[in-house]
């Protein structure tokens, strides 16, 4: 499910603004993310079932050794999840931008091809601190502009008059500085997929 993934990410994020790498393992706080995410948008996934795909993940695909750590993995993000929520403190009210891209490109006349560009572009940029940096409603215009760019798709409207999104008032301001982390973000995988050794 999208939105839990997206949620976990977030959660992610933040844990890791305040904490270190070297004290928290990732695949722990990943877990406890997942865990976490799956009861928040309350699509809930068993303990047993997330402890076992970390296990899979830490081992690298070795289900037998998968096997034998699922119950150290359960209890590990059972403490691990309660480490995130103190991080977090108790703050799990995750907004995400899919709902103001439906209503952007619903209001604005936007081809459903550009609308589910901007959510690519969303999703993509999960895997940086965009989702920390801006606005759910200023990340969709962001994100919407750059689906439009990218597409060369002739848009003559304006995303800032919306009356179906509330936007800040500093948004284009806002918006221009988004699309920026977002080229850069793409511009940083690009580097590193070049840099990436052929196995």
């Amino acid at each position: 499910h999208q939105v839990v993934a997206s949620t976990a990410c977030v959660l992610f994020h933040r844990f890791y603004m305040r904490q270190s790498f070297i004290k928290y393992h990732q695949y722990q706080i990943g877990g406890a993310c997942v865990l976490l995410a799956s009861k928040v948008e309350e699509n809930k996934r068993s303990l047993k079932e997330i402890s076992r795909a970390c296990a899979l993940v830490a081992s690298k695909g070795n289900t037998s050794e998968a096997d034998k750590a699922h119950e150290t993995w359960s209890r590990l993000l059972k403490r691990q999840e309660i480490v995130l929520l103190e991080n977090c403190c108790f703050d799990l009210d995750v907004r995400h931008p899919y709902a103001f891209i439906d209503a952007l490109a619903a209001e604005s006349k936007v081809p459903v091809f550009l609308a589910k560009a901007a959510t690519a572009h969303v999703n993509d940029c999960l895997r940086s601190t965009v989702c920390l940096r801006f606005g759910p409603s200023v990340i969709a215009v962001a994100a919407l502009y750059l689906a439009i760019g990218v597409h060369e798709y002739e848009f003559r409207g304006s995303l800032f008059e919306s009356r179906a999104v509330d936007l800040p008032k500093n948004a284009v301001e806002e918006t221009e500085l988004c699309v920026m982390e977002m080229l850069e973000f793409y511009r940083r995988e690009a580097d590193s997929e070049k840099h990436r050794p052929l196995t």
